[in-house]
């Protein structure tokens, strides 16, 4: 399973790549041949509206943040252990406490009369860190040494905001609720347990998009959270629309 994660990983990034280059042949053959193409060029004011037409897009980008989950209610999913499924303690430490998450993500978006509406995934890789979460832990009356052996999460998101195109150029702002499946393994005495736990939470965000072409466009955006896991995130990425 672990070798097979980048080539599923790998799968958006083929879709998006592909769905590029048949959107650029598209675009290609609508242009004018050169004979009309000072004729058809788009004039001083398309230019300046090319981000305010209503349309479709897609993007992909890389995203940074930081996240906590010492709220997030895990439950045990496996593991023998005689009170494992009541540990608390490991959960208030690093890498629960605050990690940073660097990953990818993917949105599709309608823009209409400066209104957006986004739905998107997100996979984001925790930066955990050797000896995260090692300690000594009461477990079921017994003291036991404990050990994050991973820590993961997936994302689906949902997001409602505005814009207000200058130009090439559109400023938008966005309130973003985001459903996280949340996983970890705990090794205690050795012996691997697992947990999860599903949470919900809102965050604003907002950010710029900066179109290069009428289809082809790159933003940047910085969010905060407001409740559930995340305390902060920041996102770089392009995209095409119709």
């Amino acid at each position: 399973m672990t070798h097979s994660l980048p080539r599923l990983c790998s799968i958006p990034f083929f879709a998006f790549a592909f769905a590029f280059f048949a959107f650029d042949r598209i675009a290609r053959a609508d242009e004018p041949d050169a004979e009309h193409a000072s004729e058809e060029r788009y004039s001083p004011l398309d230019r300046h509206h090319v981000a305010a037409w209503d349309h479709f897009e897609i993007s992909m980008g890389f995203l940074a943040g930081q996240r906590t989950f010492t709220s997030t209610p895990f439950q045990m999913t496996s593991g023998a252990t005689d009170g494992a499924s009541n540990l608390v303690g490991p959960f208030q430490t690093a890498p629960y406490d605050r990690v940073n998450a660097f990953g990818l993500r993917w949105d599709a978006r309608l823009v209409v009369s400066y209104v957006r509406m986004t739905v998107g995934y997100d996979q984001p890789f925790m930066a955990l860190r050797l000896g995260d979460g090692e300690g000594s832990y009461a477990v079921g009356g017994v003291v036991r040494d404990v050990q994050v052996r991973g820590l993961r999460s997936h994302d689906l998101r949902f997001g409602i905001g505005g814009e207000y195109p200058i130009g090439p150029v559109a400023p938008f702002v966005d309130l973003v609720g985001s459903v996280r499946w949340i996983d970890t393994t705990l090794a205690i005495d050795g012996v691997t347990h697992d947990y999860a736990a599903t949470t919900f939470g809102f965050a604003a965000r907002g950010g710029v998009r900066l179109h290069v072409r009428k289809w082809f466009f790159a933003s940047v955006s910085g969010e905060v959270g407001l409740t559930g896991d995340e305390r902060w995130g920041a996102e770089l990425a392009v995209g095409f629309s119709i």
